[in-house]
């Protein structure tokens, strides 16, 4: 599977990477099935279904999880709710796929955490709109957190996103002052931001850019 005439098609993928295998049946957009499965670790993503409407508004409840994520941290429980229903559908082409990450430690599921692509779009404005990056990032509950799950699950993103979606570029942007995504991108994925002085509208004044190219020999 690859580029966007793929979701034209709705079909069904079933594949295994290096890393993780996945499931993709988007022939229903109103109930898209996706779920990325690591090999390494006891951790599953899951485009997310009605039963996982509570576990996701929790995860952004959380202020221990959104305080370095302006866009949500500042949400009512009314938007949190509308943010995470929409979730559970997509466009057509996708303009965002977001995951419920799931501990499967010992047999259980259980809910830890959010990670996906928040944002997709076309790369720039004056391309072609088949052209499409992506804005990718993770969020973990604080009692799942140092056991490698939130970079295990990005780096799942962002394979998805380059290899399975088509995307030109995976962008993962953030605060300075965000120590966890620093050292997950810098120390564990051995990536240099880009500084940008003045930030986003989000408030990140740091952006990695990952295409196929620098991906291939990060993995």
């Amino acid at each position: 599977m690859g580029g966007w005439q793929s979701f034209s098609f709705r079909i069904i993928v079933t594949s295994q990477e290096a890393f993780y295998t996945h499931s993709t049946d988007l022939r229903d957009l109103s109930h898209p099935i996706v779920v990325l499965r690591s090999t390494s670790e006891p951790l599953t993503l899951r485009v997310p279904q009605v039963g996982d409407l509570q576990a996701l508004i929790d995860v952004l409840a959380n202020p221990e999880n959104t305080k370095n994520d302006l866009s949500v941290a500042s949400l009512s429980a009314e938007e949190r709710e509308v943010v995470c229903r929409r979730w559970l559908t997509l466009d057509d082409p996708p303009t965002y796929m977001n995951f419920i990450v799931i501990d499967t430690e010992r047999g259980r599921e259980e809910p830890v955490g959010i990670a996906g692509l928040g944002w997709i779009g076309p790369a720039d404005t004056e391309s072609d709109e088949s052209v499409r990056v992506g804005a990718a990032g993770v969020m973990m509950n604080p009692e799942a957190r140092r056991k490698g799950y939130g970079t295990e699950g990005l780096k799942m993103i962002i394979e998805y996103g380059l290899r399975e979606l088509g995307l030109v570029e995976v962008r993962v942007g953030t605060h300075s002052s965000n120590i966890a995504m620093r050292r997950l991108m810098e120390v564990k994925l051995h990536m240099e931001p880009e500084v940008e002085e003045k930030g986003d509208r989000f408030g990140n004044d740091l952006l990695w850019r990952i295409n196929q190219e620098n991906w291939s020999s990060l993995r």
